[in-house]
């Protein structure tokens, strides 16, 4: 297939397209030639093979209404070319671009496929899709090479982390251990446990923003927190958990398990947050999820609070993680999250849809 630049195409077709709307209007021209430029001398040659006097001749008038009037013309076939070219020529030659638009459209890294862009003689296109194409299947490989990695990871680390935990058990079990022994041993067990709970974050995080929880259903939010609320009670520490359900339920199209996730990361954040004595929120309305906490702590930052890592001052508890996985949760929904200060409460907001 011979290509050719976008430039010596345009110009090419332009150039026809004038060449055929000059061809078209000769009639015009001649008539213009006729009846302006030799009507004068077709008088005068008509007079003299008759033997009549020669009449008299308004020769200056014709010319320059003939000039006046060729000029027209060529300005209406010129105007006449140019729209033509941008608004017929133009779209004809800049198709192939919409249609590899169009094929790009439904590109998803998570199908792992490449679509087949269309071939172009033009050689800004073709170059085009050829950069468009290499880049698309080395984002796929990349991506799966991410994917095969965090679920490699989740095997590999989770168990020597396991055997960590469950060798410093029976370490904690033996009878001959002095209290500074089993201190730093009690030290190693909860940095461990940390240690297992941030791998167990960091690992759904990549995969959520990886979208490998692409399988979603129709649920209802009410009916899933009621679910939680008995395993949620556990986490609360002694504070008062209250519901305000004020729809009978609401209907959203989620993955269970990332919906789970963020109703628990919501309370374990408004948890840590807390005063002790203190209460959670828990409310439902047509379109939204609040969870509003009490705590001496001032305002949080809006711009800061869904980082990855992310503490307020003065507190040591977590690791940082737990309002990142909401927002990718969120992200991967197509939800909003937002957070506000609100007579003395911490309140975090999840709208659907």
């Amino acid at each position: 297939m011979t290509q050719k630049s976008l430039m010596h195409r345009s110009m090419t077709q332009f150039i026809v397209c004038v060449a055929v709307l000059l061809l078209l209007a000769t009639p015009l021209f001649y008539w213009l030639t006729k009846n302006f430029y030799a009507e004068d001398m077709i008088d005068i040659i008509e007079a003299v093979q008759q033997g009549q006097p020669i009449p008299a001749l308004d020769l200056e008038a014709d010319i320059l209404q003939g000039v006046m009037i060729q000029f027209a013309l060529i300005a209406t076939i010129l105007g006449f070319a140019i729209v033509l070219t941008m608004r017929v020529i133009s779209h004809r030659l800049w198709l192939p671009f919409d249609r590899t638009l169009q094929a790009i459209e439904g590109f998803r890294l998570e199908d792992g496929r490449v679509p087949e862009l269309p071939e172009s003689r033009i050689r800004e296109f073709a170059r085009l899709n050829a950069v468009l194409d290499e880049l698309m299947r080395n984002s796929v490989k990349s991506y799966r090479t991410q994917k095969e990695f965090t679920e490699n990871a989740s095997h590999e680390l989770q168990t020597p982390l396991a055997i960590i935990q469950g060798k410093l058990d029976i370490l904690l079990q033996q009878p001959d251990l002095t209290e500074a022994q089993a201190a730093i041993i009690q030290d190693l067990y909860q940095t461990g446990g940390r240690l297992a709970r941030l791998n167990r974050n960091l690992l759904l995080l990549a995969k959520v923003e990886n979208n490998q929880y692409s399988k979603t259903e129709v649920l209802d939010v009410v009916a899933v927190l009621r679910e939680q609320l008995p395993l949620l009670a556990p986490l609360a520490e002694g504070l008062t958990l209250v519901p305000n359900f004020r729809p009978g339920s609401l209907p959203v199209s989620a993955n269970r398990t990332l919906l789970e996730s963020l109703i628990n990361n919501l309370v374990v954040n408004a948890v840590r947050h807390n005063r002790p004595g203190g209460h959670i929120a828990l409310t439902v309305t047509t379109n939204r999820l609040e969870v509003a906490n009490t705590s001496d702590e001032p305002i949080l930052s809006s711009q800061h609070i869904f980082n990855r890592f992310y503490r307020s001052p003065g507190q040591k508890k977590g690791n940082g993680l737990g309002l990142a996985i909401v927002k990718a949760i969120c992200d991967f929904h197509g939800w909003q999250v937002g957070y506000r200060f609100r007579e003395g409460l911490h309140v975090f907001t999840v709208t659907f849809g």
